[in-house]
């Protein structure tokens, strides 16, 4: 997968020639698919590649069938605000991670704010519907906590991974690993010469 934060100012190559840099993605209305790229192609202006014109979506390029049409870019950046279904409001959609094969959208991202994107990172948002009266996007807060907490599973990390309140040692490991490691460790019998003191 691909943030589409990550795709402004790549290079576009079209028939092993580089066109332009991509300058912004454009979704779909329903933020589920990748509707195209904005290029500058320099004295070309700026062209619009649709999905259905991409080949793929590179690591060091995008690849292109066709440089694409002329036009002004009409597009904003992806902002859209962030509602939970039990009406609290968290956050906006800043970007979105897009499968670089299919150009459908696999996540959202969601900012809660600059010290919590400091802190913890951009939340990753999967289940959501689009609000089209004010363009608000809709996220099921518990299929997400639930998909959050199956993730931190998988990763074998545990419910407490990305916790602010979680405690570490001075070696960054967590308290309870440590008290987990003091009880696995057998118990050992001091050598009795070899813990008296050296004064003699």
């Amino acid at each position: 997968m691909r943030k589409i934060r990550a795709l402004i100012g790549m290079p576009v190559v079209v028939g092993n020639r580089r066109v332009g840099r991509v300058i912004q993605a454009e979704l779909s209305e329903d933020l589920t698919r990748l509707d195209g790229l904005w290029m500058d192609a320099g004295l070309r202006g700026t062209r619009f590649i649709p999905s259905e014109q991409l080949e793929m979506l590179g690591r060091v390029a995008v690849m292109a069938d066709d440089i694409g049409r002329r036009g002004r870019m009409r597009t904003e950046p992806l902002f859209r605000r962030a509602i939970g279904t039990d009406g609290r409001r968290l956050g906006a959609v800043t970007g979105a991670e897009v499968d670089e094969m299919t150009f459908s959208v696999r996540a959202l991202e969601l900012s809660r704010g600059l010290w919590e994107d400091l802190a913890r990172g951009r939340d990753r948002i999967r289940t959501f519907t689009l609000n089209r009266e004010n363009g608000d996007v809709v996220v099921d807060v518990a299929e997400s906590e639930k998909e959050g907490l199956d993730d931190e599973e998988r990763n074998g990390e545990g419910p407490d991974h990305g916790r602010r309140d979680r405690r570490l040692g001075g070696d960054d490991v967590r308290h309870h690993e440590l008290a987990e490691r003091q009880e696995d460790e057998p118990a050992v019998q001091k050598d009795g010469p070899l813990d008296r003191g050296q004064d003699r």
